[in-house]
């Protein structure tokens, strides 16, 4: 097995398993995940040829496999993950996902769109977000690190363009450095949940 053999959904149950203490437990709970089923029963040569084909889980996980299109479960996806392109639905959508980690299923649910459809117009929202779950680890943590790191992008370089049009202004002094403030600290307070979340 290998990383890309990881779904997405197997993914988030793998990391509540790694915080199984007992080590038993933990390889029977890797073994039903992985192979579906309770390996207690099997003779003990054939266990550990199964479990050497969990040692790919000590390796990272590569997030270098961005894509185009996609298909899940038989439904072909378009990904286009560039702000430029991205409508208000979606940029407000994102935002609110990305503040809890458990949602990266729902935060690629915004830029994978089914073929042939605008963000959220004419399909089923819900099947896509479950069909994010059956995306291979490897695309999907590739993709919402591309997706976050563009939104970071795009605020830092909304900061730097307000910040250059306030001190543009007549304003006194101090109500500038007041808006400059108020600027940063919005800014710092939209991005903390995105650095929290997916750049570890």
């Amino acid at each position: 097995m290998k990383w890309n053999d990881v779904t997405l959904s197997q993914f988030l149950e793998l990391q509540q398993i790694m915080k199984i203490e007992d080590d038993t437990d933990k390889m029977l709970s890797l073994a039903e995940l992985f192979f579906g089923e309770d390996v207690t029963s099997l003779p003990l040569p054939e266990f550990n040829k199964k479990m050497k084909e969990l040692q790919f889980l000590e390796t990272e996980v590569p997030t270098n496999h961005i894509v185009k299109k996609v298909t899940i479960n038989g439904r072909e996806y378009t990904i286009d993950g560039l702000l430029g392109h991205v409508s208000t639905a979606q940029y407000i959508d994102f935002t609110n996902y990305m503040k809890d980690p458990n949602n990266i299923d729902k935060v690629l649910s915004v830029f994978f769109i089914p073929k042939g459809h605008k963000y959220n117009d004419g399909y089923d929202m819900e099947e896509v977000i479950r069909d994010m779950g059956s995306l291979p680890i490897d695309i999907a943590l590739s993709e919402s690190f591309f997706f976050s790191r563009q939104f970071a992008k795009f605020i830092k370089i909304f900061q730097s363009y307000s910040t250059k049009q306030l001190k543009k202004t007549d304003l006194p002094k101090q109500v500038k450095k007041n808006l400059i403030k108020v600027v940063d600290n919005s800014v710092d307070l939209v991005l903390s949940p995105l650095y929290s979340n997916f750049a570890k």
